[in-house]
Formats: C-alpha cells, structure tokens, sequence
C-alpha cells in the first residue's frame, strides 16, 4: 500500500484513551498532525475493552495481544514484563514503517536505548525515572539508581535523538546524567482542565464521610516510597501534635496502600489519616479535591524530583484551591511562593508546617491564591502549545535527518 504522508509512531504501553488523561495534549498534537503526518500509536490493549471512536480516528493504533487493567497494581507489572517480551517484535514493526519520527513515551529501563539504536529519528520524553522509582526507596538503591540511569541517558545520546523535559532544572539533570544540553527541549508537561477543575456548587467535606470541624490536607496519585510518603508522614506526627485538628487525605494507590497504611500504623496515625484507596474515576479525584483545605505536591528531596512538575502540582493548581508544594527546582519555576502557591523548603519539617500553617489559617487569603494557581496552571500547562512545541520540534528533527542524506 503506497503510504501519502510520513509516519510519526507514539510509543507507550498504555492505550490512547489512559493517554489522553495521563498527557492531556495527545488529543491536540493528533490534530496539529494530521494534514502533514500519518500518527501511529503502538500500545497495550485497554483492559475496560473501551476504545474511543473520538481519539482513535485521528491516529492508526497498534495493539500488541493483551490488555492491562491500570487499577490493579499486580495486573499494570506482570503485564509490564509481557510488553519487555514482545518489545523487539514490536520494534520490528515499527522499523517496517519507516517512520519519519518516533516519540518514545515509553520510558521504562532500557526500552528509549533500544528506540535510539533503531537510527530513526526519535524524541525521548523523560518524564519518569525509573530506576529511581524500582530503587529510589533507600539511599543505596538511590545511589545505584543514579548509577543506572546515568549509563542508560549515555545510550540515547545520538545526534538523531532529542529528549524533552518539563522544566529547565530537570534539563540540568540530564545533562549531568551525560545527555548533551543542546539536544534538550523544554516543553512543560499539559494539564487537562476539563476534568481537574473548580467544581460549583463545591463538594462538603460530610457528603465524603469527612468531619467538617477537621482542616483536611490531601496528597493524591499513585504512592511509593521514592516520593516521599514515609517522611510526609513523620512531619504528620508532629504536625498533628500542635494541630489535634489537621486530617491529612491520601487519595489514590495503585499497588502501594498497603505499605502505606502499615507506615501510618507503625506511627500511630491512624486518627489523623484517612485513605480513600483508588478511586475508579478521574471525576471522582476532583471531587474529593474540591473539598479540601488545600492540596500538596510533595516529594523527597533526591536527584531524581530534582526536576519534575508532577501531576499532583498541576491538577492540583487546576482545581483552583491552594496548593502546598516542595521547593526543588522543577516545582519552583511553576510555583510563586505566596503568588499562585505555597512553598516550603525540602527535606524541611519546620518548613513544611509553618508553610501549611499559612496555607490553612487565612482562608480567604488562600483562596485568592488558589485562583492565581489555577490561573497560572493554565498558562504553563496548555496542551495545544505544547502539542504545537512538539510538531515543531518534529520538523526540526526531519529536516535535520534529510540534510544529513543530502
């Protein structure tokens, strides 16, 4: 079949439809593609069995023979190692294309490495380290860590390969990892205000079976020990100590819960802290967010958070209430401490209690705040200029790659 316009391949494990929440702009870059590009999106099968007609219309999608459920922890794992398995068929097929680009989203050990060696242009997206995350939860697994994605950042650096990061402090990580800073793109990760927003009228604190006389705090996504959750919740014991009235909310999982809740035990928490487990529905998160005090983004403070904007930061400023985040480098170029948030200085008790003292006792002052935040989420987060960054880049790169066979 005689192919009309070059090929893009997206690559990431998870189907479009989880996609299109996780990375808000796929729907807009399928869009700005589409009169020049052919998307291809290579993917793991739903495991709802839903495909959306709607995004699925704009990008040719191949499925490898099996699905993944994300809300079950040892499901999104064993299915993890089947896609390592099928990986170099899957490679195979992709060379077959002969694509013009390929947007390594898929940033699981070894797998941009291997993207890279195929010599087709590629843009690897960094969003999440690995080894850090599998090893981050002790300071010799972090060292190690360290180590590992040093030597695997070495492997992508070829000239036909671009990373891009989302703040200009992880740009500074990657180079110190070995990635050469002139290869590097920043391009702020997109926020999906359509489903993290204000909600009016706003959800109480009683209709989710909470105390309406309790200050409650929430930290919400997937829990692991690498972000910090053991020491958040030291500082929660003696937070709750001067503060008997502050619930701290721990919305979300996704395999790590029941570590979470033997740490709160082992401390005693178990008063001052309310699990919600997974919640089945983004709407449903947002509702929960709605009704809290305020928000945090939190992370310990170790190479690997050095840079990043999580989630938490920017879908929690959607929601238009206050959020408490931690100062590295990454959060502190979105976040403008008493501006459109709150920071408070890493690896800091003191620091964090005070900060969060502020955030909880002037409300009104807060709330103004919040909408500043939800303000400033909009304009550093916006999917369609990231998605016009991304065709950008990709025209950069297929000039490139066409002078140097000239």
């Amino acid at each position: 079949m005689k192919q009309t316009k070059p090929v893009v391949v997206y690559l990431h494990r998870y189907p479009p439809e989880t996609e299109a929440l996780q990375w808000p702009a796929l729907r807009a870059l399928a869009d700005v593609l589409a009169p020049t590009h052919e998307l291809v999106y290579c993917c793991m099968g739903p495991g709802n069995g839903h495909r959306d007609a709607g995004i699925r219309r704009s990008m040719r999608v191949i499925e490898l023979p099996f699905t993944v459920n994300q809300a079950d922890g040892r499901d999104k794992w064993l299915k993890t190692l089947r896609w390592y398995r099928h990986l170099g068929g899957l490679l195979a097929r992709i060379r077959a294309l002969r694509p013009a680009v390929i947007i390594c989203k898929e940033t699981l050990p070894f797998i941009p490495g291997r993207v890279a060696a195929l010599g087709i242009p590629t843009i690897i997206e960094t969003s999440d380290w690995w080894w850090s995350i599998l090893l981050g939860g002790t300071a010799p697994g972090r060292c190690l860590a360290d180590s590992l994605e040093a030597h695997e950042v070495r492997t992508w650096n070829k000239p036909h390969v671009r990373a891009t990061v989302s703040t200009h402090a992880e740009a500074r990580l990657l180079e110190q990892k070995g990635f050469a800073g002139d290869k590097i793109v920043v391009i702020n990760a997109p926020q999906n205000p359509s489903i993290f927003r204000p909600l009016d009228p706003q959800p109480t604190k009683a209709e989710l079976g909470l105390d309406e006389r309790h200050k409650q705090v929430a930290i919400f996504g997937i829990i692991r020990a690498g972000k910090g959750y053991d020491q958040l919740l030291d500082w929660w014991k003696i937070a709750v100590a001067r503060h008997p009235d502050w619930r701290l909310v721990i919305i979300g999982g996704a395999g790590g819960e029941s570590w979470c809740r033997r740490e709160i035990a082992k401390r005693r928490l178990e008063p001052f802290v309310d699990m919600t487990g997974w919640l089945s529905t983004k709407e449903e998160v947002n509702k929960w967010l709605n009704a809290m005090d305020a928000l945090l983004a939190h992370r310990r403070n170790s190479s690997d958070n050095q840079g990043i904007i999580p989630s938490a930061l920017y879908n929690g400023l959607s929601t238009g209430r206050p959020v408490v985040a931690t100062g590295l480098p990454g959060m502190a170029e979105i976040v403008r401490d008493g501006v459109d948030g709150f920071l408070f200085k890493p690896d800091d008790r003191d620091s964090f209690i005070a900060t969060l003292e502020r955030a909880l006792e002037n409300p009104a002052n807060s709330a103004q705040i919040g909408r500043a935040g939800m303000a400033r989420a909009a304009a550093c987060f916006d999917p369609q200029r990231a998605a016009d960054e991304h065709l950008a880049l990709i025209h950069r790169l297929t000039r490139s790659a066409r002078s140097q066979t000239t």
